[in-house]
């Protein structure tokens, strides 16, 4: 009988192997989730992969050769033609892990993504191709916090956020959460439990769960 294998060589399988996982970790900008997908690899050994690491350089250069603004993170120009890009090469990054049988955990907002019950629905279906888990930690802050961190970064691909901050944050919603079971991670400055130890708490269940 002839098994069936992924193109990297790994056997497919119908149920979840549990010590192999895709876990996203979401929020807004300034909510803290670099932070909290680096304490999660600490804590899991897994590997970690953010959008802006992966493809910063590509989206300044795209945007650029576009006539547009580096830092641009808000206009149809970047919205149409960089975002894209930037999540596929991500995502793309995290399924190569998988198939390698590497955990990886893939660090960006996903507002649009992780909101969109079809999309959650095409990534938990592959997950189980590969024999997967598929996992979402996001990140919930609220605009004060969010504020200070990203006055706090200093990175020009925020400055339009904070000039225009009234602008900016009434029109996010800051009750969006993803369209499948996750793991909330209050990092309000007034939480009453500090990032790293929720973090650590997750990633315990995840590790117990394997």
């Amino acid at each position: 009988m002839r098994l069936p294998h992924t193109r990297r060589g790994r056997v497919a399988s119908t149920s979840p192997d549990n010590s192999l996982t895709l876990a996203l970790v979401g929020g807004y900008a300034g909510s803290g989730k670099s932070e909290a997908g680096k304490l999660l690899a600490a804590a899991t050994g897994w590997a970690m992969l953010d959008k802006d690491t992966i493809s910063r350089p590509m989206t300044e250069r795209l945007l650029r050769a576009m006539g547009g603004d580096p830092d641009d993170r808000h206009t149809p120009t970047y919205l149409e033609h960089a975002r894209p890009l930037e999540y596929e090469c991500l995502l793309k990054a995290g399924w190569e892990n998988v198939e390698c049988g590497v955990s990886a955990i893939l660090v960006a907002p996903f507002l649009a993504e992780a909101a969109d019950q079809h999309w959650t629905s095409r990534v938990l279906r592959r997950c189980r191709r590969l024999g997967a888990r598929f996992e979402v930690l996001w990140v919930d802050s609220d605009g004060e916090s969010m504020r200070e961190r990203l006055i706090s970064r200093n990175a020009t691909r925020d400055t339009w956020k904070l000039t225009y901050w009234p602008t900016y944050v009434s029109g996010i919603d800051l009750e969006l959460r993803p369209a499948m079971q996750h793991h909330l991670i209050d990092n309000r400055i007034t939480a009453s439990r500090p990032l790293a130890e929720q973090v650590e708490a997750v990633a315990q269940r995840l590790l117990v769960r394997a």
